[in-house]
């Protein structure tokens, strides 16, 4: 269990890493994909805007705003506004000419290098860039909207986005383990089994069992008997053995 125990929580911390790892990977591969929409629109609607054509008066740019939002169907919507906040074109078509929100507005006025902004709201990540005349002047802002997580921590999203995976991985690792462990366990056990056998069988054989017949009374005086007479014996050699020291020493001293 112990092993089992530490086998899921070295899976569980790997697969924090990996997943975690590939959620970042996606994250950059959207933020990636975004400036390069993002980009392309600028510098196609720039290039129109330095022919001497007011941005409003753009209607190609309608078509930009459509073609960028059909190749890229994880953009919500696509939209391009004036410096006063009035949408101007808008994948959107029913939302041209709304004020965009003071979330938007907050953004704008608080773009960083390269004039690129972004904000969330609704549950949608918006990010937008200044479209800029030859002079350098701000004409017009292109925004686009992404579906994105709102409201929770980098490490919440990327335990609800691998919830399911570590369903799956984490059983099958644990079963893969367990199965590991089991047929070496057999395997050991086989050994310590063949061993002991071996040693079993080297052994002094067992003691023959006393006839179910013999009087055990009877027995023990024999028993007795055989102790008494070997006593005996023993103190007949001693005092043969006491009397030859007895003779020598009396031989030497003649």
């Amino acid at each position: 269990m112990a092993l089992l125990g530490l086998t899921g929580a070295g899976i569980l911390l790997a697969g924090a890493l990996v997943f975690g790892g590939l959620d970042r990977l996606r994250l950059r591969v959207v933020e990636a994909n975004i400036d390069f929409v993002l980009t392309q629109l600028r510098d196609s609607i720039e290039a129109n805007v330095s022919l001497g054509i007011p941005l409003q008066d753009l209607r190609v740019v309608q078509d930009l705003l459509e073609r960028s939002r059909i190749g890229n169907p994880s953009l919500l919507a696509v939209e391009v506004f004036s410096p006063a906040g009035i949408s101007l074109f808008n994948t959107d078509r029913g939302s041209i000419g709304e004020d965009i929100t003071s979330t938007w507005r907050d953004g704008v006025r608080h773009a960083g290098n390269g004039d690129r902004w972004r904000v969330e709201e609704f549950g949608n990540l918006i990010v937008g860039q200044a479209i800029r005349n030859d002079f350098g002047e701000p004409v017009g802002y292109v925004a686009v909207t992404v579906a994105g997580p709102t409201g929770q921590s980098p490490i919440v999203s990327v335990i609800v986005a691998s919830a399911w995976r570590f369903a799956v991985v984490l059983p099958a690792g644990l079963f893969g383990v367990g199965l590991v462990v089991w047929f070496m366990f057999r395997w050991r056990s086989r050994e310590i089994m063949d061993v002991t056998a071996r040693l079993s069988a080297s052994g002094s054989p067992p003691l023959p069992a006393p006839p179910p017949d013999a009087d055990l009374v009877r027995l023990a005086d024999q028993v007795g008997e055989a102790v008494d007479a070997a006593v005996k014996q023993l103190d007949q050699t001693t005092t043969a053995v006491l009397k030859l020291d007895d003779d020598g020493v009396r031989d030497a001293a003649a």
